[in-house]
């Protein structure tokens, strides 16, 4: 993976398993559907957000 920038790397480790599809499908079933359509957006977002952060602050 040396293509991929640091920032790449990062957001790709920490939204892979948070926006991972049996997750997605076991939060529907358990808390409610509305849940799973709220949480997944925001997930990524934030994901992303905290990885461009983490880029110009340490690396």
């Amino acid at each position: 993976m040396t293509a991929f920038s640091p920032t790449a790397k990062l957001a790709f480790l920490v939204v892979g398993p948070m926006v991972d599809l049996k997750l997605i499908v076991l939060q529907a079933g358990t808390f409610d559907r509305a849940f799973a359509v709220r949480f997944v957006p925001v997930t990524f977002a934030l994901a992303i957000l905290v990885s461009t952060l983490f880029r110009w602050l340490l690396l």
